[in-house]
């Protein structure tokens, strides 16, 4: 669910370097912020697996920074609010080889789904609001799915880390 509300900023790059008066040269960078913080996100491929389960989920709700757009930044505020919230190499690196492809897929019907609505919502609330709603309604998606993960975690699991915290091993 999280990439149907990520990809609203992308799809609203053209009337949203309208609307800060950047011309095609704003446009551009817009469209690319956010594959920027997507190349940033391969940074977490060198943490070891605990700690990468650690900070997954949290980095999974980097749709947090799409609230900035409520203190209605200009361009450099706006690039580096999308490459904060860049977070796809999460995404392909969890899912398993044999149905990556499926899975990506998925991701790119799902980030289909996500611009379509776009574009109305921006027309009935703003450019700069629409964002910031994507970016509320991610992140309470996010939240959902982190309180549905720790439920469903076994009980052993969650014992043994409290363990291991408790005793250093």
């Amino acid at each position: 669910m999280p990439p149907l509300f990520s990809v609203v900023p992308e799809a609203l790059a053209a009337p949203y370097a309208d609307v800060l008066g950047s011309g095609s040269a704003g446009l551009g960078l817009l469209m690319c912020a956010l594959s920027v913080g997507t190349a940033r996100s391969r940074t977490g491929a060198r943490l070891r697996p605990p700690a990468r389960e650690r900070v997954v989920l949290p980095l999974l709700c980097l749709l947090l920074p799409y609230l900035g757009f409520t203190l209605r930044p200009g361009l450099t505020g706006s690039l580096l609010l999308l490459v904060l919230s860049g977070l796809d190499q999460w995404f392909g690196r969890a899912v398993p080889e044999e149905p990556r492809g499926w899975a990506m897929t998925g991701l790119m019907t799902v980030q289909g789904a996500g611009m379509a609505p776009a574009g109305p919502a921006a027309q009935a609330v703003g450019v700069r609001a629409a964002v910031t709603g994507a970016g509320a309604l991610g992140t309470l998606c996010c939240r959902a799915l982190a309180l549905r993960a720790r439920a469903e975690r076994p009980v052993t699991e969650s014992r043994d880390r409290a363990d291991r915290h408790m005793t250093g091993r």
